[in-house]
């Protein structure tokens, strides 16, 4: 069977099943606590991409969003480039499509070097910046309008960093699998009005790395939910990723590398002039990885956009799962940014959708998999998904370093 013909027969709120466990700090004698610590919020809230209850999220925003977008769609139907039932369909299919991007997450990912470790942050962003700190770091940065955050990684202790030194509020922390912690908060960062809190971490498993999570908004002081945010979000969720060199294979297909969970092997290859594509299986999994031609050359975030707008929401898109609702994250690999759903279904057929761009193709890859018929959890599948590399990754953030320094 064509893969083609795979693709378009392939069927497409998540239910997550949390413990009550909180945030397990352990705070040194003579340290204040970590502020924001809040037992109501489970440990693993981060892995629900659309957890809401550290969220900034402004009703009026929403509202003020979806008017401007209908008044527009109505203004085209006026000057009659599009008609009434057009209208209504583009009008429900944007207001599923705002849904989703107001309640998706963030994911920085940072791999290079002998760097590996990965946060996730309750957060919608547009735009970032990738600093190469030669010998010192590297350092992956994220911002909307009115948020910055990032993470970075270092050679150096954070006691020797200097960074520590200029916080205004600052303790110590140990939580499991970080053997020294370090919280604190400046009410100035890089030279302007941007009060952030910082977390900076050794892993177990890397003594000699210091990796710090930065998340701060602009013109404001810092707030209870930002440090809510922090302490049971963004810390819990800061973790390693040697652990997917044990349950994944790297593949690399040209200039993009992906993850293949172990067990599964290569069935189909498919190839003509305007796409190309793979299918992989194993004990209840199906992998289709697809790729054409770059088209459109504009901005990866705008094309996501696009793509999720005009094709999961507003024309009926058979690689949907009935009746099962989507949560997204914005992912960002070193610096590169790709966007992945996930359609989770406890006990059932589930499946995580990733679109990826660079600067010659368009790549789609789905896993299907039946939940509980494998040996990997949909969070090993999810990370394994998130995982991507770049050949050309820094001529990539380089092109966005550029845009975002004019």
């Amino acid at each position: 069977m064509k893969l083609k013909s795979i693709l378009l027969s392939l069927a497409m709120a998540v239910a997550f099943t949390m413990p009550i466990d909180a945030a397990q700090y352990t705070v040194p004698e003579g340290q204040p606590p970590v502020p924001g610590a809040d037992a109501s919020i489970p440990d693993n809230a981060y892995q629900n991409y659309r957890y809401d209850k550290t969220r900034n999220i402004l009703t009026a925003d929403y509202i003020k969003k979806l008017e401007d977008y209908n008044n527009k769609i109505d203004g085209e139907v006026l000057e009659k480039k599009g008609t009434v039932e057009q209208a209504e369909q583009l009008k429900k299919a944007y207001a599923k499509y705002l849904d989703l991007i107001m309640h998706e997450s963030t994911a920085i990912l940072l791999h290079e070097g002998d760097y590996k470790a990965k946060v996730t942050l309750p957060i919608s962003v547009v735009e970032s910046y990738f600093e190469d700190l030669n010998k010192k770091g590297k350092g992956s940065y994220v911002f909307e309008h009115s948020v910055t955050a990032g993470l970075v990684g270092t050679n150096e202790r954070v006691e020797d960093s200097g960074f520590n030194k200029n916080a205004q509020r600052k303790g110590e922390f140990i939580y499991p699998g970080i053997s020294k912690g370090y919280w604190g908060i400046r009410e100035q960062y890089a030279n302007g009005n941007l009060p952030i809190m910082y977390a900076a971490v050794t892993f177990d498993k890397y003594p000699n790395q210091t990796y710090m999570a930065i998340l701060g908004n602009k013109n404001q002081p810092i707030t209870k939910n930002l440090e809510a945010t922090m302490a049971n979000f963004v810390i819990p969720s800061l973790q390693p990723l040697e652990n997917l060199d044990n349950i994944s294979d790297a593949i690399t297909w040209d200039n993009l590398t992906y993850r293949l969970p172990k067990g599964m092997t290569l069935d189909i290859v498919d190839k003509s002039d305007d796409f190309q594509g793979r299918v992989y299986v194993g004990d209840g999994m199906k992998l289709v990885v697809a790729r054409s031609p770059l088209v459109d050359k504009g901005e990866s975030i705008q094309l996501y956009t696009k793509t999720v707008l005009n094709h999961f929401f507003y024309k009926k898109n058979p690689t949907l799962l009935n009746d099962r609702p989507l949560q997204a994250a914005l992912i960002w690999n070193n610096g590169v940014p790709s966007y992945l759903l996930d359609q989770y279904n406890p006990g059932k057929k589930s499946r995580i959708y990733q679109l990826i761009k660079d600067d010659k193709y368009e790549y789609y890859i789905f896993l299907t998999y039946e939940d509980g018929k494998n040996k990997y959890s949909h969070i090993e599948l999810r990370n394994i998904m998130e995982y991507l590399d770049f050949g050309n990754a820094k001529q990539l953030r380089q092109a966005r370093n550029k845009r975002l320094k004019k």
